[in-house]
């Protein structure tokens, strides 16, 4: 199926919500033309989202889709309240089939991205008040954290193999005189993490299972038009590790910055207090150079090109932010 919808889909669709679609547009993400529809109806405004399988599950769209509206009803009878409200469909499930495609609708969120120590500090304590809502899920048999981190080790081998042959001439000298500096980034992190207090941690964690966003990024996070955070598409909600949820959200919304990450670590502990060993992991998680790794495997792509780019340009502050980080494991 296209990603392409037309009026008279989207109308169809909106009806099986309870709603009649006056008017609809298109909204664009940095991955899709159609990342959402914005439906203008006769009760208001809502983001219709279509929904995309993630290919590192391995399981259907649709039980994805249905595991995801499973775990945002359990948020939405814990009184979750930095999520957009979800409408249920007539049927009562909260989303329905399209052409193969499930779709779920929500409450249209005006406002604006992350700007104030004060927002990210929202954010942190949305993040912690997600990982801390209670699951009822009897506990696994292994660590979300030690299964990523196993196939992450995976990942930082094959860069390491493909970093000398992977460019040429000048271009290759520079390369790898960065991949260098990545490589030592890397070792750091893993001796950390054999840390027997972490081995342990991450033990510790089959016994509480947690809920994660999975792809908290600036462009899924608003501020409403009277100051409160939402978190926005929730695709990838699922059980995972906290840690690593929390080490991608500093990542992927501060900008390096060291007053919006301190901001937000500061909300997220005013939730859910971090011990020492909690703090060292997610400080080792968030110096991993993951993007780099990516590009090493795949020189070929204009993505990894671009992730070589930005991964120079940016460095002297990646390397501030780990060390106000690893500054902060320690405190």
């Amino acid at each position: 199926m296209t990603d392409t919808y037309q009026d008279i889909e989207i109308r169809g669709i909106t009806r099986r919500f309870g709603l009649n679609m006056l008017k609809s547009s298109k909204v664009a993400s940095l991955y899709r033309t159609n990342a959402v529809i914005q439906v203008q109806t006769s009760a208001g405004v809502y983001a219709l989202k279509p929904f995309f399988r993630s290919d590192l599950l391995h399981s259907s769209t649709v039980k994805q889709m249905s595991a995801a509206a499973r775990y945002v009803r359990l948020l939405m009878s814990s009184g979750y309240r930095y999520m957009p409200e979800w409408l249920p469909a007539r049927s009562g499930a909260l989303w329905i089939l399209s052409r193969g495609r499930p779709f779920y609708l929500t409450e249209w969120i005006p406002g604006r991205g992350l700007e104030t120590t004060g927002d990210f500090e929202q954010l942190g304590m949305a993040l912690a008040a997600l990982h801390t809502t209670p699951t009822g899920i009897n506990s696994g048999n292994q660590s979300p954290t030690y299964e990523k981190i196993r196939l992450w080790k995976n990942h930082d081998r094959l860069a390491r193999k493909h970093m000398p042959r992977s460019f040429k001439g000048g271009n290759r000298r520079k390369v790898c005189k960065h991949g260098e500096a990545c490589s030592a980034l890397s070792d750091r992190a893993w001796t950390s993490l054999a840390n027997p207090d972490i081995v342990q941690l991450m033990k510790n964690e089959m016994m509480h299972p947690s809920l994660i966003h999975g792809d908290v990024t600036s462009p899924n996070v608003i501020v409403s038009e009277d100051g409160r955070l939402f978190m926005i598409d929730w695709d990838r909600i699922r059980i995972g590790s906290t840690y690593i949820d929390t080490a991608n959200a500093i990542m992927n919304t501060t900008q390096f910055n060291p007053d919006f990450i301190q901001s937000l670590l500061k909300g997220y502990e005013a939730g859910r207090p971090l011990i020492q060993a909690e703090r060292k992991l997610i400080a080792a998680l968030y110096g991993l150079p993951r993007e780099a790794w990516s590009a090493y495997r795949f020189p070929g792509r204009p993505k990894s090109r671009e992730l070589l780019r930005l991964t120079k340009q940016t460095w002297p502050q990646r390397v501030k932010a780990m060390e106000l980080l690893a500054a902060w494991s320690n405190s």
